[in-house]
């Protein structure tokens, strides 16, 4: 395997802190910048800290590091998620597209996430993009239904947010009678903002 960056790269390209550890196991080397280092070292549950730098994309507003407790969020690292939150960083941060981390967490099933997420007060009735966007839990049913993660639990997803009041658009049927359960047996949503 070559030289450089390039696994670190792939690791992230492929959302799986395996991969990359694989590729390194392999042979791979990865000639890490600081960014890039205490961002795995943050994945690896390692520390929380991470120096001063841009965002790796334009459009994650805020210009500070809130996008990684999304990012996190999504991958389900639930106790990495909850050391970031422990040292300080905001559960409702924006990161990439405009979403908090329990939309990127819902969107992925990943319902460890979501509960934590929920008990650190994260906001239900948050639209991303607009007045008019999906809330977390029309991210999950949504994502649910449209190129889904194949590792997400959308049904202990959908229960968490469904139990503590989360509003949808959303109606039965989405595919899953799990899921359809859920919401044909859940109170009418309170009014959104």
């Amino acid at each position: 395997m070559g030289q450089g960056a390039a696994p670190a790269r792939a690791g992230r390209a492929l959302r799986h802190l395996a991969a990359y550890d694989l590729l390194v196991a392999r042979g791979a080397v990865a000639e890490l910048d600081e960014v890039d280092a205490a961002v795995l070292a943050i994945a690896r549950g390692e520390s929380v800290h991470l120096p001063e730098a841009p965002p790796p994309a334009l459009g994650i507003p805020g210009g500070g590091y809130g996008w990684i407790v999304g990012q996190l969020a999504g991958l389900g690292r639930t106790h990495v998620v909850q050391a970031l939150l422990d040292s300080g960083m905001p559960v409702d941060t924006r990161g990439w597209s405009n979403f908090t981390p329990l939309e990127q967490a819902a969107m992925n099933g990943r319902a460890d996430t979501v509960r934590l997420l929920i008990s650190r007060g994260a906001d239900l009735n948050d639209c991303a993009f607009s007045d008019d966007g999906p809330t977390p839990l029309d991210c999950a049913i949504w994502k649910l239904q449209n190129n889904h993660a194949d590792d997400g639990d959308y049904p202990g997803t959908v229960e968490a947010l469904v139990a503590a009041g989360a509003p949808t658009r959303h109606d039965p049927p989405t595919g899953d009678s799990t899921v359809d359960a859920l919401l044909t047996d859940k109170e009418p949503p309170t009014q959104r903002r």
